[in-house]
């Protein structure tokens, strides 16, 4: 402790020459020295409580938590709700000169508070942080309503909202808003929320989770300046979903993510920019409800789903989906994806054999990842047709345990990949008695190609 009466922290002696004459007990405190921009910009990376702890290193940091220009705060972190009402109120009137980097707060649901006490005290610390700035704000709520002067916010760049209520909005602009994640968000009408997409003028990343008792049926994203949709759902097949329908016009859009089992249809207006996508989707054939040759607008919308999404480069695809692809392909030509030189697959239902259909659709494939955590089960073998050469395939990844019908795959691959550089293999809890099974049946495949090189992990 020096004379001030602060703690120092400990740090690294210097060992150049101009040292050597100092005093052994000299040492440089580089923590305090740090200038106090650069300090709350570090602090403003923890959440509060830990800032506040920070006040007892020393009479420097006393008060330094009160000039961090955000609160990070969870519910769970104070005994009482009053304390943590105090605590914010407090911290709002101490920085209502100041401008507010970020407000990230957790609140649950309490049945002890009334929904206008929450509503009064929602729709204060709004007020408050749109007033002082604010650019980043993550709220978590339920079921209070955020009040309209947050939708004119001019600071905002990113807008996080979950189990939060979203009113009727008369005006909307966040021309700021660059990143919007909503989470489990109830939603006045479908257009309040088509609303706040297209009121954020600079939106380039948007995260949507549906919330399984909302009134959306159709969800339209229309932004003009939109880079990367995360769109997903509760895979909860036993709730009761109408034919949902997600509609997507974004002509700048390089990175899409599709998950949620019980979606029916999937349009995408215009897919000319887009390079990466992770699709996990069913078309809402799940519970029963089976691919219906019969049904021509159904087989028109995954027809033009998949015409979109030909042109990306990177793909990552769930057996669930290729199973309705080759579905479909037996009634209708799946377009090729000549762009799609990365491709991975996580077996989680063991439905290897119908990769290698999809697998003839990609002729300009290099790299292939498949994983499994579960053995397939025995059923018709597609893989025991004829097979087209995989012409530019240099590099497979396999993680699974490796059972006879997996082996029939790497069969497949290692027979018509011309120019395969490596396959790699990796046995998931298989004793090595096992593995030397696998082993010598490798050495027994046919390779086509001769520089091939099969690594066992």
């Amino acid at each position: 402790m020096d004379e001030d009466g602060e703690k120092r922290v400990p740090t690294k002696r210097s060992c150049s020459p101009e040292s050597s004459d100092k005093r052994s007990g000299d040492e440089v405190d580089w923590v305090r020295d740090l200038p106090e921009s650069l300090l709350s910009h570090v602090l403003l990376n923890l959440p509060t409580k830990d800032v506040v702890k920070s006040s007892v290193l020393s009479s420097k940091w006393r008060n330094l938590w009160r000039y961090v220009p955000g609160l990070d705060l969870d519910q769970r972190d104070f005994t009482e709700f009053n304390a943590l009402v105090s605590f914010i109120d407090s911290f709002l009137s101490f920085n209502r000169d100041s401008s507010l980097n970020k407000f990230k707060l957790r609140i649950y649901m309490d049945d002890d508070r009334d929904e206008e006490t929450n509503n009064a005290h929602m729709a204060r610390w709004i007020n408050a942080v749109v007033t002082l700035n604010v650019q980043h704000l993550d709220l978590t709520w339920a079921p209070v309503e955020v009040p309209p002067i947050l939708y004119m916010c001019k600071s905002l760049v990113s807008l996080k909202l979950c189990v939060v209520v979203l009113p009727n909005l008369e005006c909307m602009s966040l021309p700021h808003v660059k990143v919007l994640d909503l989470e489990w968000v109830m939603y006045a009408n479908e257009l309040a929320l088509e609303m706040l997409i297209s009121g954020c003028l600079a939106l380039e990343s948007l995260s949507f989770c549906k919330c399984p008792i909302d009134n959306v049926e159709v969800f339209r994203v229309r932004s003009q300046s939109l880079l990367s949709f995360n769109y997903y759902g509760p895979s909860c097949h036993e709730l009761h979903y109408k034919d949902l329908i997600v509609d997507i016009d974004a002509p700048k859009l390089e990175d899409l993510k599709l998950s949620h089992d019980t979606t029916a249809s999937f349009i995408i207006k215009n897919s000319s920019s887009l390079v990466k996508a992770d699709i996990n989707i069913e078309f809402n054939f799940c519970v029963g409800k089976k691919f219906d040759p019969k049904n021509l607008p159904k087989r028109k919308m995954i027809g033009n789903f998949l015409a979109r999404i030909s042109s990306v480069k990177k793909l990552s695809i769930a057996p669930c989906t290729l199973e309705i692809i080759y579905d479909y392909s037996r009634c209708e030509p799946v377009r090729l994806f000549r762009n799609l030189s990365s491709l991975s697959v996580d077996f989680y239902d063991g439905r290897w054999e119908i990769l290698p259909f999809f697998l003839e659709c990609c002729p300009n494939l290099k790299s292939l990842v498949v994983d499994s955590t579960f053995y397939p089960k025995e059923r018709t073998i597609i893989l025991s047709r004829p097979r087209r050469l995989l012409s530019c395939l240099e590099y497979v990844k396999i993680q699974s345990s490796l059972d006879r019908m997996e082996m029939k795959l790497v069969s497949y691959l290692l027979e018509n990949s011309p120019i395969l550089k490596k396959v790699t293999l990796s046995l998931e809890g298989r004793c090595s008695r096992m593995e030397s099974v696998i082993l010598r049946e490798l050495l027994t495949i046919p390779r086509r190609s001769s520089s091939c090189q099969v690594v066992v992990l």
